[in-house]
């Protein structure tokens, strides 16, 4: 696991370094276009205005490459510790049989599609337990 974060985490620092390097040649473009429109010219202005649309390209990269990144999910990690406990002390109930009255076991349970289902070992007799509201 941390070989993996520590992949991602250079993989990210990477891309700032990158980001970073095209933004400062963009702003570099940007002043030197700026020096070729101001000399004049035919010429210069062309190839000031130029020099400024690479830039703007550029620097609509770096802000698309920010919004994919920002746009990825984040792995969160995180741990619970909670502790149960009851109001006053609790005691295990004998569960009986409803048709004659025979204690059944936790043997005598078996979970079907979300129900428990309880068979008497003694009177063969199969019902489904219903838990009581606590209130």
């Amino acid at each position: 696991m941390h070989a993996y974060a520590n992949r991602v985490g250079r993989r990210g620092r990477t891309n700032k370094i990158v980001e970073a390097v095209i933004v400062f040649f963009g702003i570099c473009l940007i002043l030197l276009g700026a020096i070729f429109i101001v000399a004049s010219g035919t010429e210069n202005v062309v190839i000031g205005a130029v020099l400024v649309l690479v830039a703007v390209i550029m620097f609509a990269f770096v802000y698309r490459l920010e919004k994919i990144e920002a746009s990825k999910p984040t792995l969160v990690s995180q741990t619970f510790n909670v502790k149960m406990e009851g109001s006053g002390q609790q005691e295990q109930k004998q569960m009986l049989c409803k048709s004659c009255g025979a204690p059944l076991s936790e043997k005598n349970l078996t979970v079907i599609q979300g129900g428990i289902m309880a068979k008497c070992p003694y009177c063969g007799a199969t019902y489904a337990i219903e838990e009581a509201p606590k209130w």
